[in-house]
C-alpha cells in the first residue's frame, strides 16, 4: 500500500469509528473517550526516557507481562521507567492499573503528527511491540530518531500484504526494524525471503504467561464444589456458534458424568440471555451461584471478564471459541492446566493450534463432529488421560521465549 494511501485509510479508519460511537458503540466510545487530550494526559505523567511497550489488546499484553517481571528483578532494568500503550479498549480497561509498569494509556492514532509529538514526549529509549502491531508513521518516527525497536513473537505467512509489490514503502520500514523475532522457523523463513535481515526466533512468550498462570492459580471454593465427582466440560471464549453446538449436544445426550461451565467471549446481557434461552435447564449465571443453588446447577454461565485462565484448573475437557471462523482463542491457557482440546478446524493462522492437533493433544473438528469428539474423551478414560498429558506436555516443551526477548533488550538498549 502506497505512503498516501496508508495515510488515508488511518483517517477513514477514524471517521469509522467515530461513525460507530454516535451509533451507540459502547467500545467505540471508549476508543474516542480514550484518546481525548492524550497528549496533555501524557505530559502530565511526566515519564520520559521509557521503555515503551505496545500491545494492541489484552491477549498481547498478557504476553508482555513475563517480560516486564523480568525487568523489574533485573539489576539493570529495575529501576526504569516502563510505559504501555493499547489500541484497543479491552486491553486497557483491563490492565490500566498495572502495577509493575510506571504508566498505561491508549496509542493515537497512527499520523505522522500524531507520531511525531508522542515520541518527542516520552522520549523512549527502547520500543517494544507484541507480535505485529506495525504502526508505520510511528516506526518511521523512531527509525528517523534512532531508537531501538523490537517485535516479538510475531508470525508471518506468505501472501501477506506486507510482501507483496504495491507494499514496498511498509516493507522498507520493516526491514529498519531492530529486530523481530519470529513465532517460529517458518516465520523467519518468510521475512528471510523477502530481504529481511533482522530476523530472528524467540518462540512464543504465552507458554511462558500459561505456565506462570498455572503454577500461581488460586482456588474458587464454589467451583470446586461443583465440580466434584463429575467430569467439566469448560466452553472458553465461545461463539455463538459453539454455544449452539453445546445447546445441540444437551439436548441429544443426557449425561450425569458432565457439567458445564460456558465464558462466553461477549458477556452483553442481550447474549447472556440468548444463552440462557438455548439452555433452559440447570444453568445458572456464576454471579448468582451460591450454596442453595449449587446442588441443582449443571451448568455455570460466567458473566464476568477475567476469570476464565483461573477457571481451567477445573476443567477435564475445554472446547475453545473461534476454531470455526479461524479467529481461535487461547488454547495455551486450558492447556498448561491440563485440559484435553477441541475448536473448531478453520486455524490457518494459528500454528500452535495446528501443531497440537498433529501431536494428538486435541481434537480439530468440523460442526458436525463436535458430539462424536465430546463422547470419545468422555467414554475413553485413557484417550481423555493421553490427551491431557500431551497438552500439558505441548506448554512446557515449548517454555522460555521470553528469556530470549529479555535478552534481545538488554543487547538493544546497551
Amino acid at each position: 500500500m502506497l505512503k498516501p494511501l496508508y495515510n488515508i485509510g488511518i483517517r477513514a479508519y477514524k471517521l469509522g469509528v467515530l461513525t460507530a460511537g454516535l451509533m451507540g458503540s459502547s467500545k467505540a466510545i471508549k476508543w474516542i473517550e480514550g484518546r481525548k487530550n492524550w497528549l496533555q494526559k501524557l505530559k502530565e505523567s511526566k515519564l520520559k526516557n521509557v521503555v515503551w511497550i505496545h500491545a494492541s489488546s489484552m491477549g498481547e499484553f498478557e504476553m508482555a507481562k513475563p517480560l516486564i517481571e523480568l525487568f523489574r528483578e533485573s539489576p539493570k532494568f529495575k529501576n526504569e521507567k516502563i510505559l504501555v500503550t493499547f489500541f484497543s479498549p479491552s486491553g486497557y480497561e483491563m490492565d490500566k492499573d498495572y502495577p509493575l509498569v510506571d504508566g498505561v494509556f491508549y496509542i493515537p492514532l497512527d499520523t505522522k503528527q500524531n507520531a511525531q509529538k508522542f515520541i518527542h514526549c516520552v522520549s523512549p529509549k527502547l520500543a517494544i511491540f507484541v507480535k505485529y502491531d506495525f504502526w508505520f508513521n510511528f516506526l518511521e518516527t523512531l527509525q528517523s530518531r534512532k531508537i531501538p525497536t523490537l517485535f516479538f513473537s510475531s508470525n508471518f505467512r506468505e501472501g501477506q500484504f506486507y510482501f507483496k509489490s504495491g507494499s514496498k514503502w511498509q516493507r522498507q520500514i520493516m526491514q529498519k526494524i531492530d529486530s523481530i523475532l519470529c513465532i517460529n522457523t517458518s516465520s523467519e523463513n518468510v521475512l528471510t525471503k523477502n530481504g529481511f535481515s533482522n530476523a530472528g526466533i524467540c518462540g512464543d512468550t504465552r507458554f511462558d504467561k500459561v505456565i506462570q498462570n498455572a503454577e500461581r492459580c488460586v482456588p474458587i471454593p464454589l467451583i470446586e464444589l461443583f465440580a466434584k465427582n463429575c467430569k467439566i466440560l469448560i466452553a472458553g471464549s465461545s461463539w455463538p456458534i459453539e454455544e449452539e453446538l453445546i445447546a445441540n449436544y444437551l439436548s441429544t445426550f443426557i449425561r450425569d458424568d458432565l457439567k458445564l461451565i460456558i465464558a462466553p467471549h461477549d458477556i452483553a446481557e442481550n447474549h447472556l440471555i440468548e444463552i440462557e434461552q438455548k439452555i433452559e435447564r440447570g444453568l445458572t449465571r456464576y454471579s448468582r451461584l451460591n450454596k442453595d443453588n449449587i446442588s441443582t446447577t449443571k451448568i455455570i454461565l460466567i458473566d464476568n471478564i477475567g476469570m476464565l485462565s483461573n477457571l481451567y484448573q477445573y476443567g477435564d475437557i475445554a472446547f475453545i471459541g473461534g476454531g470455526f471462523t479461524n479467529a481461535l482463542h487461547n488454547i495455551l491457557e486450558a492447556c498448561a492446566m491440563g485440559n484435553a482440546l477441541i475448536y473448531g478446524g478453520n486455524i490457518k493462522k494459528y500454528p500452535e493450534g495446528i501443531e497440537l492437533a498433529q501431536e494428538g493433544g486435541s481434537f480439530s473438528i468440523k460442526e458436525e463432529d463436535f458430539d462424536d469428539a465430546l463422547n470419545k474423551l468422555l467414554d475413553d478414560p485413557a484417550l481423555l488421560s493421553q490427551c491431557q498429558k500431551q497438552c500439558k506436555e505441548f506448554v512446557y516443551k515449548h517454555q522460555g521465549a521470553t528469556n530470549i526477548v529479555f535478552e534481545k533488550a538488554m543487547e538493544l538498549i546497551s
